[in-house]
């Protein structure tokens, strides 16, 4: 994810929310709504307003290799699928989106709708956005509400920018393959990819705007903020930032949890909750927390899957420098993994020995125990719903992320 690109995003947002409703908001270190009638819009980063690790530390029972296996063997009786429970209202999603990426250029039409037309992947986020719309209603039956269009439509916005952020990612990364195919820039060219990317971004920027709230349009605007500051922490961290956990805990916030956060934040309040209601801020909650263990997960399985199971290929976070989860806490029991951090993985043979190093320690296990608590918290921050269909499906949803094996 570029600047220039969220820049961009930014004054769209801004534009298109003065003209459907004559406000606005200023970029500033947090994001305020200027308007005679709407009050001001302060939003705090949930990564400075929720727990982060849990409170106490696992004791040595509990360090037995299988953590998450053990934890879901104690969870009740799997609900319906939450894929399918929603997968007839997103049956024309790609369709939908392709139609609304469609430009003059034909190289730039096809690089941006490469995702949705050929490797759309599970669509987790409109999938949680499906969901989030159902339970904040409490019904199933809410499709035909405007309410529900606006929702499907941020839906459509969500994916968006995280295709985007995907395609911006692989460039700075210079990856190969995404989703088990080649990247959108291997597959034309950087400049292509960079302004698919920026293309994606302009027409989410318009449909969040038609969602007619401007709210919603100051706390999407804040995720794409919080999306390239995840990026610039990777880029230029401090040697002393790698080995810490806080730091990667907000990078992971920023770039991976911050979306969805603050799309199933936004989801509750076009469903007609107050931005600070106790339904809105569950949202919230069990958006940071859901995100913070996707993240953890992914990071767990870049040591524990091989490349043709993940998609994309194994210790790649090593191989751009970065300390993840698993490694930090190995780096506490083995501390010559220290030094291999805090070079980010840079001289011969410092990847194959990180690997072989957090693989004799507890440290895959201890992320294990990190991402369960996330998990935890997420399903907990549900009960603040009412009870439905869709509520259960939500708690499937995070069982099924704290399990997947790719």
């Amino acid at each position: 994810m570029n600047l220039r690109a969220v820049f961009f995003f930014l004054c769209l947002s801004k534009s298109s929310a003065l003209l459907s409703q004559h406000h606005a908001f200023s970029r500033t270190p947090t994001f305020r709504a200027a308007s005679l009638d709407v009050p001001p819009l302060l939003i705090v980063p949930p990564i400075d307003t929720y727990p982060k690790v849990p409170s106490q530390s696992p004791d040595a029972a509990s360090l037995e290799p299988g953590a998450v296996l053990r934890w879901a063997e104690g969870q009740p009786e799997a609900s319906r699928d939450p894929f399918e429970l929603v997968s007839q209202e997103l049956k024309p999603f790609s369709d939908n989106i392709k139609e609304l990426v469609e430009a003059d250029q034909p190289v730039l039409s096809s690089a941006a709708s490469h995702f949705f037309a050929q490797r759309h992947g599970k669509r987790f986020r409109p999938t949680i956005v499906m969901l989030m719309a159902k339970a904040s209603a409490g019904t199933m039956d809410n499709t035909e509400t405007e309410a529900y269009i606006k929702q499907a439509g941020l839906g459509q916005i969500t994916e968006m920018i995280h295709v985007a952020s995907l395609i911006h990612d692989d460039v700075l990364d210079d990856a190969d393959t995404r989703r088990g195919g080649d990247a959108v820039h291997k597959m034309y060219s950087n400049k292509v990819a960079v302004l698919s990317g920026d293309y994606l971004l302009a027409r989410a920027s318009v449909l969040l705007a038609k969602l007619d709230n401007v709210n919603v349009v100051q706390i999407m605007a804040s995720a794409l903020d919080s999306l390239v500051q995840g990026e610039i922490m990777q880029i230029k961290s401090e040697p002393s930032d790698a080995l810490e956990m806080s730091y990667y805990l907000r990078k992971s916030y920023y770039k991976t949890a911050s979306l969805i956060c603050f799309a199933c934040k936004s989801c509750a309040i076009l469903g007609g909750h107050e931005v600070d209601s106790p339904l809105a801020l569950a949202a919230e909650r069990f958006g940071f927390h859901f995100g913070l263990a996707y993240q953890i997960v992914d990071d767990i399985l870049d040591f524990t899957c091989t490349s043709e199971e993940l998609g994309k290929p194994a210790m790649a976070d090593v191989s751009l420098g970065l300390a993840t989860a698993p490694i930090l806490y190995a780096s506490l029991e083995r501390r010559e993994l220290q030094p291999i951090i805090k070079r980010r993985f840079k001289e011969p043979g410092d990847a194959e020995k990180a690997y072989e190093l957090v693989m004799s320690t507890n440290g895959v296990t201890r992320a294990e125990h990190l991402a369960i608590f996330h998990a935890e918290s997420a399903m907990d921050a549900l009960k603040e719903f009412p009870p439905s269909e869709a509520r259960d499906a939500l708690v499937r949803l995070t069982e099924i992320v704290l399990t997947r094996k790719s």
